[in-house]
């Protein structure tokens, strides 16, 4: 047996592979996105917290609205891996040009910038779908067994978590010491090649049918509601993204560094290989529980003494990416068991919509907090209104975690119930 594992194990490596990298690829965009483009406008570009806070929110909604449109016009017509690497590959080119171009705001004369940035931007917002919801909707598209999707889940989890890295350690540090001219847009046009020449590999090698090794996934989180997940959905990604959008501002003006921009890519990437074997040996609740703990610890660092020292900055990046990750991981498995069974990128395309909107009403809050409040003196104080909202979207990240826990447990209990009955009568 342990030498059938190990062949399966080399067998979906070698299948998905290609995959994980135009992941890998593809994710760098949007975290720069996430992570970025907030500061990008404000520090770089010159807008205040108000306009800047209008465009992200703005363009952010219509990619939801674009996710979902897409994702109901393709259920049905799209049955295989092949059409949807050739359908994210055609639209590789003119996502990045847009991206690129996005990223030359700070070249373009004053008067210029704003609409300069809102046209570039709302381009990259209308592409972006056209590849990111074919290749998420590879994973249930592809001929793999429920193990085997649970364990890409979680190695894209890794690919993704590799991503934020890399955006946090190259790009983050560009901007935030002020080299946000031919330095940050060589870096844009790095990545822009990359994401086209793994979209290529992906649409001439994409994901065959393997099955995956023994990683059983827990049966609580697939038993979900669609409409629990996707409320889960809405209050996970509102908060993470205020913390995201706020982890360059903390890193500049209260920490002085990117280290919880990539301790928070660590902790989401080092703690994959520990979600995946908790659900072969826990309940999805007890997982759950564990991840409200690890961000109640960050809550409880940023909120201390320790938010500005190094210890603090890398305790709290690694509370918020293990837990963010393990929550994450849960309402992917989730939702992918669902479109599995069918309408693959249906769901998917929902299920994004539900993330760009709930990023959308997280960026309207957040600039309506940073033009209230002159962040750049005030984030050093741990009670000032931008500290006391990174602390607040830890909270309810782990109160997200604690009621999802419970819903399960609800679920399990009642499904327990019904066979019960069944077997009495």
């Amino acid at each position: 047996m342990p030498a059938r594992d190990g062949r399966m194990r080399s067998a979906l490596a070698a299948a998905v592979s290609p995959y994980l990298l135009a992941h890998f690829a593809k994710s760098q965009l949007w975290h720069a996105s996430t992570l970025l483009f907030g500061f990008f406008l404000t520090e770089a570009c010159g807008l205040n917290a108000s306009a800047m806070s209008l465009v992200m929110a703005a363009t952010l909604a219509l990619n939801g609205v674009v996710d979902a449109a897409l994702g109901v016009h393709w259920r049905g017509r799209m049955s295989g891996t092949d059409g949807a690497a050739r359908l994210q590959l055609g639209a590789t080119p003119a996502t990045c040009l847009f991206f690129l171009s996005f990223c030359a705001t700070p070249l373009i004369g004053a008067e210029l910038r704003l609409p300069w940035a809102l046209a570039t931007l709302l381009g990259f917002r209308v592409a972006y779908p056209f590849i990111d919801v074919p290749q998420n909707a590879m994973v249930a598209l592809a001929p793999l067994d429920e193990d085997g999707r649970c364990t890409l889940l979680a190695r894209r989890n890794v690919a993704s978590g590799l991503a934020s890295i890399a955006v946090g350690g190259c790009g983050g540090p560009l901007l935030i010491h002020g080299h946000a001219d031919l330095p940050w847009l060589a870096w844009a046009t790095t990545l822009s090649l990359l994401v086209c020449a793994t979209g290529w590999w992906l649409a001439r090698t994409p994901v065959t049918g393997v099955a995956g090794p023994p990683a059983q996934c827990d049966g609580d989180g697939a038993k979900l509601r669609f409409t629990t997940i996707l409320a889960a959905l809405t209050v996970m990604v509102a908060a993470g993204s205020l913390f995201r959008a706020l982890e360059p501002y903390y890193a500049a003006y209260a920490a002085g560094g990117v280290g919880l921009l990539l301790w928070a890519g660590i902790g989401g990437l080092v703690s994959q290989p520990a979600w995946l074997a908790c659900r072969r040996r826990v309940r999805t609740s007890g997982a759950l529980g564990a991840a409200a703990l690890a961000l109640l610890l960050a809550a409880l660092i940023l909120l201390g003494p320790l938010r500005t020292t190094a210890a603090g900055v890398i305790l709290a990046g690694l509370g918020f990416g293990a837990g963010t990750s393990g929550l994450w991981l849960m309402l992917w498995a989730a939702m992918m068991h669902r479109a599995a069974a069918g309408g693959a990128t249906g769901y998917v395309g929902v299920f994004t919509c539900v993330s760009k909107l709930a990023q959308a009403a997280a960026m309207l809050l957040l600039g309506h907090v940073l033009a209230g409040s002159a962040y750049r003196d005030t984030l050093a104080d741990p009670h000032s209104p931008p500290s006391l909202l990174i602390v607040a979207a830890l909270t309810t990240l782990a109160a997200t975690c604690v009621a999802l826990a419970l819903a399960c447990r609800h679920r399990a209990a009642s499904g327990a119930r019904l066979r019960a009955a069944v077997s009495g009568s």
